[in-house]
């Protein structure tokens, strides 16, 4: 009995150490557009934010969406999901703020792998998935060179 609680304890431990693990990386990768948004909205905002894309990437499912209300419940905890929802919708609907500085981020983002991606002497390609109609012109695109 006592062996299986410390395997159970050392179960715990691990997923411990992985979540805390994943919430770095997180943490890195978020860190310039974190930066981005403090500068023009309000730290609680911002923190909002952060506990949103969390949320997001832990109860997100592809068959069924995430309700704002749900959201909210994940964000503050679901005795306080109304204000969590309400966090949520004060961040969305904030005009210090665009979604340009989203687009940054990730076009950034992107930039900076494709260009590691080069200084390794790796050919960096992009999927082209047909997944939206486009115009007949976009088809000569796809020889996009970094």
């Amino acid at each position: 009995m006592h062996k299986a609680f410390l395997q159970n304890n050392d179960i715990k431990s691990s997923k411990s150490r992985l979540s805390h693990l994943l919430l770095h990386k997180l943490d890195l990768y978020l860190s310039d557009v974190q930066l981005s948004l403090d500068s023009v909205l309000d730290k609680r905002l911002v923190r909002t934010f952060y506990d949103l894309i969390v949320a997001i990437l832990l109860h997100r499912h592809n068959s069924m969406g995430l309700l704002l209300s749900e959201l909210g419940g994940y964000v503050c905890g679901f005795a306080h999901a109304p204000a969590g929802t309400k966090r949520i919708s004060n961040l969305l609907r904030s005009q210090k703020w665009t979604s340009a500085i989203i687009d940054n981020f990730l076009f950034n983002q992107t930039r900076k792998r494709l260009e590691s991606l080069v200084k390794q002497g790796k050919r960096p390609l992009m999927l082209w998935d047909d997944s939206r109609l486009e115009k007949a012109e976009s088809w000569f695109w796809r020889d996009f060179v970094v």
